[in-house]
Order: C-alpha cells, then structure tokens, then sequence
C-alpha cells in the first residue's frame, strides 16, 4: 500500500515537470549564458476585431472614430508681409470767398513723389487719405471758381491735418453790369452806352472825346443793363440818359473807367443826377446862324465857369438825320449843342474866329431843363 502510494507521487511530479517543459520559452538562455543571435521566422499576427482595437489606436486599414476632424497636413508659415507705410488723414474745408457759404460740389487732387491722387467733396468737406509727413501739390476746383492750389502743402507725422479752402468766384464772360436810375431811384429805361479802349496817352485826357470802340442805345425798364463781353484790357464807359427816339435827356451822364482780366467782372449802381441841356443859337447880325465856311475859319467855342480853366467839350450840329460833331469848334449850320447834360451854374461862353474873341456872354444853366438860348456874334 505504502508502495502504491510513492509510485502515484512519483508519477504526478514527473507529469507536472513534462507540463513545465512544455509551457516554458525554450528560446530563453539561462541565467549568465551569452544571448546568441534567435534564427529568423515569420511569426503570424493575428487581425484584430473592431471591438479589440484598444482606445486610442488606429490601424491603417481602420476608418477613423466618429466626430473626430482629420489631422490637416502640416504647413511651413508664411513669409511676413512689408511693413505699410503710415497714412496721414486730412480734414478739408472749401467755401466761397464772398459769402464763405459751403461749396456743394468740388474735385481735389494731390501730387507729390508717389502716385497721384484724386477725389471729390461735397458740401464744403471732403476726408483725405494721404502719405504720412507728405509733401506736394494741393490743388481744388469746383465749377464757377477760380482753381485754389498750394504749391507745398504738407500733411503732419501724427494726427489729423485740417486745410480751409477760399474759392474765388468766377465770372463767366468778363463784362460790365450796370443799374442805372436818377436820384429818387427811378430807373432809367433808355440809355446810350459808349465804350473806350484806354491807352496810354488816353487815360490821363478827355478819352470819351476820342472814337468809341461802340455806341449803342439800349433799353430796360427795370434799369438793369448788362453791357455786352469784352476782352481783357482797360476801357472808358460812358452813359447818357435817352427818351426813347434816342434824344439826351437833362440828367448829367456816368463815367468810369474799368480793367478787365477775363475772369472778373463790375456791377454798378448808377445815379444820374438832374444836369442842363443847352442849345445855342449862334446867329449874325442879319439873324442868319454862322457858317464856318462862309466866314472862311475857324469858329471855336468855349464854355467854362468864371475863371476856370478850358474845357474841351464835344459840340454837335444835327441836320434831319445827320449829326456833325466837333471838339472845341461849331461843327455845321444851326443850333449847337454839349453832346451830353451839363451841371447847373453860371457859366462863360467865348466865341472865336479865326483865333479873335467875337463873344463872350454869361449863361446860367438850369438843372433838369433843356435850355435854348440865342446869341448875336458880331
């Protein structure tokens, strides 16, 4: 029995050492024995279930989880771009010089170094973008002014640059605008214009004495004469009050000088004051009125205040429809006349021929009277 029992023990410590050797790595080396190189063999790897991929991994040949974004492939960063250069913001204002009510609507452009630049305004204001500390041209226009240009304008490093702009007022043909009327405002509804070309010799003389560039009799109930456009230059205007045939009326006549330059113009307000229109009958002894050419000379005529000085005046003889004119001289045959009014006073008429003093007679003139007198020149 105690036989029996041995021999079992036996048999399981030999069967549990088989199980052992089976069990165990035979490729291990023993403790303190030198690693020799393992023989290279396939060794199979078994797919594994979707639902034995552990967290975290992804196989090549696995879709990737849900709700999860694809990795984007990496990207080398940018170049860094050039600084832009600094801006300088401009305020700009624009009025008009007379009335310094805002322009409506303007253009302005700026030129410097760089590229040109242009851009409108309206309501008398417009934002400008320019180079910072920018130096250049600044010029405005806007349609009935004059252009406005600063030659150096320049904007300031920091902060925002504020320009006024006056607009000077253009006149759009040069010209002469008059409103005639007679001391209580009453206008004047026929006038007789005649303009003068100045020189240089005229305009210290009697120049509305030399010929008339023209002469033109016009009308207007209100008053109001707009004279027609005339070049650039310096010019004579001489207004005389007319009835409506074109007869001078007793009201002395307006003179001015004027100097155009082409983009200005005149309005003027005239007063005609109240002057006298004499006329005088220069007769012979037989009461027949002097011939200049049967007497054979001159005749030359003078009317001036007491003690004053000459004065040269136009005389005028009319004949029907023909006027015969003269400075200083009886022109024709018949009443003689000042081609224009004369003021009210006491007055020196001298009567020559042929260089002898034939009459001198007192005149006084009325104002706002057309005035006949008749003399005997011996």
């Amino acid at each position: 029995m105690r036989a029996a029992v041995v021999l079992f023990v036996l048999l399981a410590i030999a069967a549990a050492a088989g199980w052992w050797l089976v069990t165990s790595d035979s490729e291990t080396p023993p403790a303190g024995a030198e690693t020799a190189p393992r023989a290279a063999r396939t060794v199979p790897v078994p797919t594994p279930e979707r639902s034995q991929v552990a967290p975290g991994e992804h196989p090549a040949s696995a879709e990737p989880p849900p709700n999860q974004p694809e990795v984007a492939p990496t990207v080398p960063p940018a170049l860094p771009l050039p600084p832009v250069a600094g801006r300088s913001q401009v305020e700009m204002t624009v009025r008009d010089l007379q009335n310094l009510a805002a322009v409506r609507a303007f253009r302005w452009r700026f030129r410097s170094d760089g590229p040109e630049q242009r851009g409108e305004g309206a309501d008398g204001r417009a934002t400008l973008d320019l180079p910072n500390a920018a130096r250049g041209e600044l010029l405005v226009e806007a349609t009935g002014y004059s252009p406005f240009v600063r030659p150096q304008f320049a904007t300031v490093a920091e902060g925002i640059t504020a320009v006024d702009v006056l607009l000077t007022p253009t006149v759009p043909a040069a010209g002469i605008t008059l409103f005639v009327h007679d001391t209580a405002l009453k206008p004047i509804a026929n006038v007789r214009v005649d303009a003068f070309v100045l020189t240089n010799e005229s305009r210290e003389t009697a120049w509305h004495h030399g010929k008339a560039l023209w002469a033109r009799r016009t009308a207007a109930p209100d008053g109001r004469y707009k004279l027609p456009p005339l070049p650039a230059g310096e010019y004579g205007i001489r207004v005389a009050a007319t009835d409506a045939d074109g007869n001078l009326e007793p009201l002395l006549p307006y003179s001015r000088t004027f100097v155009l330059t082409g983009d200005n113009g005149y309005v003027e307000d005239v007063t005609l004051e109240p002057g006298c229109l004499p006329a005088f009958d220069l007769v012979d002894s037989a009461g027949a009125f002097l011939d200049p050419q049967q007497v054979g000379a001159t005749v030359t005529l003078q009317l001036r205040l007491p003690g004053g000085p000459e004065v040269p005046r136009m005389w005028v003889v009319t004949s029907g429809q023909t006027a015969a004119m003269a400075v200083g001289a009886l022109p024709g045959v018949g009443p003689v006349r000042p081609a224009e009014a004369l003021p009210a006073g006491t007055y020196s008429l001298e009567v020559s021929v042929a260089g002898r003093l034939r009459l001198q007679q007192s005149v006084t003139l009325r104002a706002g009277e057309r005035q006949q007198e008749r003399f005997v020149v011996p």
